[in-house]
């Protein structure tokens, strides 16, 4: 009765005789690039492991964890991108919860229901409340990545769940080391912080547009203004494009004035509107986003950066 059927492989990672952990990973690679800096840091050995997922005709998600992780350090790599994901993961770290594993931290590249982290207008549900306190039931600690709620890097606690946001500008901003003239460019005064983190990176200036709002339409729209970036190679980045309409609007500011070359970068890569993504692909010379999300661009893998936070975080503490 099952339609889709996976067995995946995930791999135990025995730091030393102290500290060992299963690496539960789905769509990244963090376990070889843990192997990676094991070389420089550390010995360690690697044992597969494996879990049971399933899809059932009407729908309904089903997850067993293969083997015996009592008493075991966990972690979850696992982005939640949309409703389906999101239970597919509170199965997963339920089984993971019910195989007695001593500790479960989930790394989610990208959260859904993080951006109705306020209440705006009475009756409204707080999204980002309930999702992470069904979370807590389960783990440990979270590990987000520029995620919405939080405005800078490093460990908060938030509905009391510990949270660890990481950044992800640093990626990006290697990314396109290799720019010959470079300017950083961010689409709003708010997001200048990120702008200013891959300048410092890439050696080079920034600067922000300015966002108004249209008196008669009421729309909030990109104001022209002189960025200086002719003959320079533009790097325009933002933690996360959803529709793109913002971002168009500020890639045709950008592209009269001159620029030798337009390129956008996102962490996140949404991209809900088709027509709005193939007019960012027009407009920019290189479109490009994190992996955190399946996309046609997602051509940033974080799996690297993951596993420097995880050895930064849990293993040498």
């Amino acid at each position: 009765n099952l339609i889709k059927f996976n067995l995946i492989k995930f791999n135990l990672i025995k730091f030393n005789a102290k500290f060992k952990m299963y690496i539960f990973e789905f769509g990244f690679d963090v376990a070889e690039k843990l192997k990676k800096l094991e070389e420089k840091n550390g010995n360690f050995g690697v044992k597969k492991g494996e879990i049971l997922l399933k899809k059932f005709p009407d729908g309904e998600f089903y997850a067993r964890v293969i083997g015996n992780i009592e008493n075991e350090n966990c972690v979850v790599v696992k982005s939640i991108y949309n409703s389906d994901e999101l239970v597919k993961t509170i199965l997963i770290l339920d089984a993971v919860k019910r195989s007695k594993a001593k500790s479960i931290m989930l790394v989610a590249p990208y959260l859904t229901y993080m951006r109705q982290d306020k209440i705006f207008l009475d009756g409204e549900a707080l999204s980002a409340e309930v999702v992470l306190k069904n979370l807590k039931n389960y783990v440990d600690k979270i590990f987000l990545i520029n995620s919405h709620i939080f405005r800078e890097s490093g460990e908060k606690t938030c509905y009391g769940i510990k949270i660890y946001n990481v950044d992800a500008f640093s990626e990006i901003a290697k990314y396109f080391k290799n720019l010959k003239n470079p300017k950083i460019i961010s689409p709003d005064e708010g997001a200048s912080d990120m702008a200013k983190k891959c300048a410092k990176i890439l050696k080079c200036e920034s600067d922000y547009l300015i966002k108004k709002r249209d008196m008669v339409t009421g729309k909030i729209v990109t104001a022209d203004k002189n960025l200086y970036v002719e003959g320079k190679d533009v790097l325009i980045s933002d933690d996360i494009i959803s529709s793109g309409g913002t971002m168009i609007e500020a890639l045709k500011v950008i592209k009269k004035q001159n620029p030798a070359s337009i390129n956008l970068a996102c962490v996140h890569g949404v991209f809900c509107d088709a027509e709005n993504f193939l007019m960012l692909r027009i407009l920019a010379d290189e479109g490009v986003a994190t992996n955190s999300i399946p996309n046609k661009v997602g051509n940033i893998d974080l799996s690297n950066l993951i596993a420097e936070e995880l050895v930064k975080n849990l293993i040498k503490k």
